[in-house]
């Protein structure tokens, strides 16, 4: 794959410290602890996380006028308390804000833990400002679920104002609003675990495809051409089927590098309209056919039916599957922080928009997931192949969810 000159970010996150400014914290810096700048994956990686705010002290942060409160919460993530937000009657948002005081923010990336109790979906971002600034570096993500639920969200940026210094970051705000604009409620959650990690010199992509369809056979030889390997959402009751993959074609694509994962059967319902027993009946089902087959490697990987993730969705399939996959509507920062968290994908069929999102992983060393449903109609061979000429040509290496779990 060729590669393009990449702009040198500056790793900044053993010095960050985030010290925050008059306007909010008299400037005194981060409270210091005995972890503070001790990694914190639980086993999970061993990229040098940060924690850069645990939320023990909100004398850092402020709720923004007319956007809600801010108060403390013992219903910690980590350790004993945390940021309790609630949105305002008026605009439903809760928006919260704190200083960096200038911070060097370049080649930073971002993951934090998350729960919401008033609303099913909603969507959560953080937005870095510079002095002087109206615009802003935004890493905005879709949460389609679960409710009631700590998730961690890894961060990517989905929008970048012309004109941003990163070198020069004054002002770090997060905020939250229901998905539904005419929600009777404002939006109530809690944050923790606020880390950073210095992002990878190169970005990834990752092509996964739902339902067996016949057409990802054609994606796939599309793609052996570029060296290029995907994942593939099974359905098992679907297989051999009209206009379906075969077996044979399933082992096939294996062979050549790609996830054969699982991609339950939950028909024209939600995962959780089903009962949590129901629900991990079809996961156990799924997975066993998997790996009867032989697709082990695949089988550790869940591609959400439908996108939504319930509450006893998200903790069966945290029980039975090492990567869990749904709509985000956004990269994901790398490395990935595996341990709760929901990866992104992305509408593959919207190029335009996704070639952006391409963009900015090569840019900020992080990851964008692009789904397919039938290649040659939600998405034309065409656009699909110009696609995959773009990603060739961009800073960014083209991974499977099992080469996550290699890193």
């Amino acid at each position: 794959m060729r590669r393009q000159t990449r702009r040198t970010f500056v790793a900044t996150v053993g010095a960050l410290g985030l010290a925050g400014c008059s306007s909010i914290a008299e400037n005194a810096p981060l409270p210091k602890s005995d972890d503070e700048h001790e990694t914190r994956q639980r086993g999970k990686s061993t990229a040098p996380v940060k924690v850069a705010d645990d939320f023990e002290d909100l004398s850092y942060w402020q709720a923004v006028e007319r956007q809600g409160t801010l108060t403390k919460s013992t219903e910690a993530y980590e350790g004993a308390r945390c940021a309790h937000v609630v949105g305002s009657q008026k605009t439903k948002e809760g928006h919260i804000i704190r200083s960096v005081s200038g911070s060097d923010l370049r080649g930073t990336n971002f993951s934090m833990a998350v729960k919401v109790t008033s609303h099913e979906f909603f969507k959560i971002a953080i937005d870095l400002y510079t002095p002087d600034s109206d615009s802003a570096v935004s890493f905005k993500r879709t949460v389609l679920g679960p409710k009631n639920r700590w998730v961690r969200i890894n961060f990517g940026v989905t929008n970048v104002a012309d004109g941003i210094d990163l070198s020069n970051v004054e002002k770090l705000h997060i905020v939250a609003r229901p998905v539904d604009p005419n929600a009777t409620d404002p939006i109530e959650f809690f944050v923790d675990d606020l880390r950073t990690v210095s992002g990878p010199d190169t970005g990834s992509v990752m092509f996964t495809f739902d339902d067996s369809h016949s057409s990802h056979y054609r994606a796939h030889e599309l793609m052996q051409e570029y060296g290029f390997a995907g994942v593939e959402g099974v359905i098992p009751k679907s297989i051999g089927r009209d206009d379906r993959l075969t077996e044979d074609q399933l082992a096939t694509m294996a062979e050549a590098g790609w996830d054969i994962s699982a991609h339950p059967n939950v028909q024209a319902h939600y995962f959780n309209d089903y009962s949590p027993d129901e629900q991990e009946q079809l996961m156990t089902k799924t997975k066993d056919y998997l790996e009867d087959g032989g697709f082990d490697d695949g089988a550790r990987h869940l591609l959400v039916p439908k996108n939504v993730v319930g509450s006893e969705t998200f903790d069966l399939a945290r029980k039975h599957y090492e990567t869990i996959f749904s709509f985000g509507g956004s990269p994901n920062a790398m490395p990935l922080e595996r341990e709760d968290t929901i990866v992104s994908r992305v509408n593959g069929k919207d190029v335009e928009e996704t070639k952006r999102f391409i963009d900015y992983a090569a840019e900020y060393g992080q990851l964008v997931v692009p789904l397919f449903h039938e290649v040659g109609n939600d998405i034309s061979e065409r656009d699909f192949e110009a696609l995959l000429k773009y990603v060739d040509e961009q800073d960014v290496e083209v991974v499977t969810a099992s080469d996550l779990l290699n890193q």
